[in-house]
């Protein structure tokens, strides 16, 4: 018997068709991992309440099977090509709810093109709250479309100068929030002679943090249908293979931040997403084990930004004044390698500040808002 290395391990992520069915577990569903954390109890066992004469425990009664994802994090890694999907795209897809992928290249078609809008040779598959990539002086740079009139396209946040007519325009893969999630996956961990699948997994909270010199990162956990494991009767057995997407992710060096139209220097932003997912599994006659996946409550997006302590009339004015702004941040400007997020309207609270001996940092907490009832569009998260 030899030990297993955790640095060996290997991780490979599918969608349920149906809530608790058995998905196929191919080798282009592998995932590069940073950590990943299980739990489970399939008893749940709990200290029967009766009066007896000794102190000690003598009898135990069987509850629901708990399962659940404690962590699973990862480096996210775009394609390299633009309109392919990213690695960890379930990822993404499940923690969001639905991903939209609009192919389209075409080009500016105006030469009096501005920052915010431009007519286009072609439109076609281009929607309100999808995303394009512009190139201004080599770069090119994500866009979330606001309006579309005939060919006439505008977007936000504006560039920083006009796109060239006859520049390229395409589109970007876009995933976005929704009403509804029941989306559920399987989660296949595998070391050397012993492997876990965790089962009916729902992404109830996610953390995307993009640094000022590192990779962005993610971080997702939710609760679970039950786990199998190696010697299971339905265990899903390692793919021959695993096939990974996409080479080194852009950093945080070759990106921008822009609060509004405005561009920001900052330290890093995090962003966390609570879906107030539950599982359904309280009633009787399904032997413990959930039954579906739901969400219960309000989903609550979270932001903490970090800043040197200069320029305030960009965002600590405005969290003085109680107003709202737009967020974005992208990074990479290289196509089919660029990471964005954008928050449409987001509340900022005024920072809290450090005292140390050398350069002071604001430290912004706030919130994610929708722009009116029924939009889903707190937040947008994008490969272009």
């Amino acid at each position: 018997m030899s030990l297993s290395i955790a640095r060996k391990g290997r991780f490979f992520i599918a969608e349920h068709a149906a809530y608790g069915d058995t998905p196929s577990v191919l080798a282009a569903d592998a995932v590069r991992h940073v950590n990943v954390e299980m739990t489970y109890d399939p008893y749940n066992r709990q200290d029967s309440p009766e009066k007896k004469r000794s102190p000690g425990v003598a009898y135990q009664f069987d509850r629901r099977t708990e399962a659940g994802l404690g962590t699973l994090e990862a480096i996210m890694r775009p394609s390299g090509t633009i309109n392919t999907l990213p690695e960890a795209d379930f990822v993404y897809k499940g923690l969001f709810g639905s991903v939209s992928n609009v192919v389209l290249s075409t080009t500016i078609n105006d030469a009096a093109a501005s920052t915010t809008d431009a007519d286009l040779t072609a439109v076609t598959g281009l929607v309100v709250g999808g995303a394009i990539a512009l190139t201004v002086a080599g770069k090119k740079y994500v866009r979330v479309i606001t309006a579309i009139a005939t060919n006439n396209v505008t977007w936000a946040p504006a560039l920083p100068s006009a796109p060239a007519n006859g520049s390229t325009v395409k589109s970007c893969i876009v995933y976005k929030l929704t009403t509804d999630l029941a989306l559920s996956y399987v989660l296949c961990h595998y070391l050397d002679g012993f492997g876990r699948n965790l089962d009916g997994v729902g992404f109830n909270q996610g953390t995307l943090t993009l640094e000022g010199t590192e990779e962005a990162r993610i971080s997702v956990s939710g609760p679970a249908r039950k786990q199998r494991s190696t010697g299971d009767a339905d265990f899903i057995a390692e793919p021959g293979s695993a096939t990974y997407v996409g080479g080194n992710p852009p950093t945080g060096m070759q990106g921008e931040l822009r609060i509004g139209d405005t561009a920001y220097l900052h330290k890093s932003l995090e962003v966390t997403i609570d879906n107030a997912l539950n599982l359904r599994n309280e009633e009787a006659g399904t032997e413990g084990l959930a039954t579906e996946i739901y969400r219960a409550g309000r989903r609550r997006i979270d932001l903490t930004l970090e800043a040197f302590v200069e320029t305030p009339a960009t965002l600590y004015d405005l969290a003085k004044a109680g107003s709202t702004a737009s967020i974005f941040r992208q990074n990479g400007f290289t196509e089919g390698n660029i990471i964005a997020l954008y928050m449409p309207k987001a509340y900022v609270k005024p920072a809290a500040q450090d005292d140390p001996d050398e350069a002071a940092t604001w430290t912004f907490t706030g919130q994610a808002l929708e722009t009116a009832d029924n939009q889903n569009d707190e937040l947008f998260l994008i490969f272009g």
